[in-house]
């Protein structure tokens, strides 16, 4: 995988890249267990663009920027919509080998983005990420959705390193969005298909395996949209845990309307249009137009 993924230079669009960069086993382990770990995908090239990219993010926050965790506390800083607003994140969404990295996983025709999410956990940031899935927290429907999950600095369990709960996305069950910081529901999340709390998962390891997936510069992680992640705070003194997670869409993925949903969209289409309706902030991005 590696080997294969260095070979994917900066301005190389991926259409133009015949070369296929996820094997079999990985993606069965991807369906089977909800997420895996792909090692040495992003070359030093890439990382030290996003650096640039997340320097310049810090300094601008956005509308959607959130800071969490007690007041004067390192800071577990967030945001979102970063493509349109830097150069370096766009360089990276358009021209990475990520999209067709989903493409291949998702078994996928098309690749629209749907979110970008800026994750930083400063030095000594006490506020955890509780156990949680992304779909609830999104206006959209369908099951082709993957996440792809990397971090510019290593990550271990102590720094933030994510933790999942394999199988968790074929449980057929949605969870209410938690509070970051708090493991409380967010209480405006009032849909009848919501359960209220997730199992107790770390207390009861055989009812609920888990696995962490500690990284390196240049891995990455792909997990479902239904798989269950959490992680620990920032428990180091001079490492922050610069992140970034990347939700790619895939064939079935079509809008739903939700007015719970925390990412507020300029222009909002009906029930079960394509994201392709809204292609300035839910971009195409595999395969690229010649």
């Amino acid at each position: 995988m590696g080997q294969n993924a260095s070979k994917v230079k900066i301005g190389v669009r991926m259409s133009e890249t015949l070369e296929r960069l996820v094997g079999d086993e990985d993606i069965d382990a991807f369906h089977k267990d909800g997420a895996i770990r792909l090692r040495g995908v992003l070359s030093k090239d890439w990382l030290d663009l996003l650096a640039e990219g997340f320097e310049q993010a810090v300094a601008s926050p956005g509308e959607f920027s959130k800071s969490y965790g007690p007041e004067g506390a390192p800071r577990y800083y967030t945001d979102h919509r970063l493509f349109n607003r830097f150069e370096p994140f766009k360089k990276f969404l358009f021209d990475s080998p990520l999209s067709q990295i989903a493409a291949e996983i998702l078994g996928a025709t098309r690749i629209d983005l749907y979110d970008e999410h800026l994750l930083i956990k400063e030095p000594g940031a006490p506020a955890p990420t509780y156990w949680h899935h992304d779909m609830p927290y999104f206006s959209i429907d369908g099951y082709d959705l993957a996440s792809i999950w990397f971090a510019l600095d290593p990550t271990r369990e102590d720094t933030g390193a994510l933790k999942f709960a394999k199988g968790s996305h074929k449980w057929g069950k949605l969870y209410r969005p938690v509070k970051i910081g708090e493991n409380k529901p967010v209480d405006s999340f009032n849909r009848d298909n919501l359960i209220a709390t997730v199992p107790d998962i770390d207390n009861n390891p055989e009812d609920y395996p888990t696995v962490l997936l500690e990284t390196d510069p240049g891995d990455i992680l792909v997990f479902h949209g239904l798989t269950l992640h959490s992680s620990s705070g920032n428990a180091s003194t001079d490492i922050t845990r610069r992140a970034l997670s990347l939700r790619f869409a895939g064939d079935d993925i079509l809008w739903k309307n939700r007015s719970d949903a925390p990412l507020i969209f300029e222009r909002t289409l009906d029930d079960g249009e394509p994201l392709s309706r809204i292609s300035d902030e839910c971009p195409q991005v595999w395969p690229q137009a010649s």
